[in-house]
């Protein structure tokens, strides 16, 4: 992004709005649904996201602000200060925290610190704006590639018709979920998570949030049905197969995904 284009968004965010780009050190952080910049001085640290225009396809800005409200009553999610209907947002920065790494999974506290997590959002009872089902949304991502990435992926795309198929008929239990807990997006401060990005939120499956944790730890068989086994306690057992199922299921989402959205 330009600095004419970072200057017309500053004019659109109230709080940024008397003061110029000059008057902040700007660093560019990762994101691919959106742009991210870390904006501070001595007086301001905040985290600037900027949309990219091809989330309005498939984000619910309303939803997703909703959402992230009442996961902020839990804890959960950081404050964010302003936002405006489009998703743009300003939020305090985590100064204290870091992003999650594959590695830390190897330490069982990291595990236990993630289900704890889930464990709350997804027991709350808390009603999420908006409902997920798998099937559906493969289907509306497939609908948004290029010609020949659809033709990349219509064999995954059919195995992935029987996986649903067969998916157990007793997964109907929808929760409040996150539904995209990539690494990025699950920061550590001491020995606190905090969820951010909440723009794919909604009522979901829970083998959803649990098989995208599994995912993006790496976590071999022997590991995934530990960390089922350890969310479960104290609550309905659920099937490893199904978890299973959804790990491959979320793989493929996550590559139309990020197909689409391929600059």
């Amino acid at each position: 992004m330009t600095d004419a284009e970072l200057s017309r968004v500053f004019s659109s965010v109230p709080l940024l709005r008397d003061y110029s780009i000059g008057d902040f050190t700007i660093a560019p952080l990762p994101g691919y649904t959106n742009r991210n910049y870390r904006l501070y001085n001595q007086r301001f640290d905040w985290v600037l996201r900027i949309p990219k225009p091809a989330t309005g396809c498939f984000i619910d800005r309303d939803a997703e602000a909703h959402n992230q409200a009442l996961a902020r009553q839990l804890g959960l999610a950081p404050q964010v200060v302003w936002r405006d209907a489009s998703g743009l947002s300003l939020t305090p920065t985590l100064t204290a925290s870091r992003t999650l790494r594959a590695a830390d999974f190897a330490a069982d506290d990291i595990a236990r610190l993630c289900v704890r997590s889930l464990q709350q959002l997804h027991r709350s009872g808390l009603q999420f704006r908006g409902r997920v089902d798998l099937g559906v949304l493969l289907h509306e991502h497939f609908a948004l590639l290029p010609e020949a990435d659809r033709q990349r992926f219509s064999k995954r795309l059919s195995r992935a018709e029987d996986l649903l198929a067969r998916l157990d008929d007793a997964d109907q239990g929808y929760v409040a979920s996150h539904n995209d807990l990539v690494l990025g997006n699950l920061l550590l401060e001491r020995s606190r998570l905090w969820i951010i990005d909440w723009e794919y939120s909604a009522m979901a499956s829970p083998y959803w949030d649990l098989a995208t944790l599994c995912n993006e730890a790496q976590f071999d068989r022997q590991q995934s049905r530990r960390l089922l086994r350890t969310y479960c306690a104290g609550g309905e057992a659920m099937k490893e197969s199904t978890l299973f199922d959804y790990r491959d299921l979320l793989k493929l989402l996550s590559d139309c995904w990020m197909a689409a959205l391929a600059d």
